[in-house]
């Protein structure tokens, strides 16, 4: 009985040591924004690339860690609004986000590397540190929009996110997985796109700095006439935090 309980015992853990174990792989893919600059949702014009790379490490057939390093680009403009008044606010982004991850992933089936499936679904969340520069072109050139205070307010560009959605992974074979993953990350940041409260005093900036001042306030450029100041209206939507999205394709080596 003794000798039979300790062959069951050592079976048992065997099987644990070979389902941990880790992989290395990239990310190939997609990125996106929403934010004032996309009228708060995806817009198919303003996707950008996305690669990166990753380690997971495999606890059991359901459960993993995975570490990841991405850069993407993000943008948006007011140009592709429909409502008109969005339209002759005139602002515009392009943004790259360089992202440093921790997540939690679980399978919603076993995932066995020996064994030939079709593919397995899994969901993940976990937490993000992201660093992002926003800028804007204007006359030909691009300048970093966060050092110019557009809003009067200094703001980071160092964040913390949370990252959360789905994949499927296909082992294609004992050493190679092939994988689909979308994910969204939540900020806690108004700022990815540069804009998020009032107008500043642009005639009070104009005086001192022209630049940060046409920067800041860009509806003459297509009405053709400055009109009158709009010092303390609505340049962005405060309430609304900024929204970042991955999503591709994954390749990865089983160690």
């Amino acid at each position: 009985m003794r000798k039979a309980t300790l062959i069951f015992f050592l079976f048992l853990t065997a099987n644990q040591l070979m389902a941990q174990y880790t992989e290395v792989g990239i990310h190939l893919g997609l990125s996106n924004y929403m934010g004032e600059l996309s009228e708060n949702k995806m817009r198919p014009e303003s996707f950008g690339t996305m690669f990166g790379a990753f380690g997971r490490y495999n606890f059991s057939n359901r459960l993993s860690a995975k570490a990841s390093l991405i850069k993407g680009t993000i943008s948006g403009s007011d140009e592709l609004a429909k409502n008109i008044a969005i339209r002759e606010r005139n602002l515009s982004f392009r943004s790259d986000i360089i992202e440093l991850s921790v997540t939690g992933e679980f399978n919603l089936s076993p995932y066995n590397i020996r064994a030939k499936k079709t593919g397995v679904p899994y969901l993940f969340a976990g937490l993000a540190f992201a660093h992002f520069n926003p800028q804007a072109q204007m006359r030909g050139s691009w300048y970093d929009l966060q050092p110019l205070k557009t809003e009067g307010k200094k703001y980071s560009r160092y964040i913390v996110a949370v990252p959360f959605g789905l994949g499927m992974k296909f082992n294609i074979s004992y050493k190679v997985n092939f994988g689909f993953e979308f994910g969204a990350r939540k900020t806690f940041t108004d700022y990815l796109d540069d804009v998020s409260s009032d107008y500043i005093d642009i005639l009070e900036v104009r005086s001192t700095d022209p630049m940060v001042a046409a920067l800041a306030y860009r509806t003459p450029e297509i009405t053709g006439s400055f009109d009158e100041n709009p010092v303390g209206t609505e340049r962005g939507d405060i309430e609304n935090k900024d929204w970042y999205i991955f999503g591709g394709i994954t390749v990865s080596i089983n160690l």
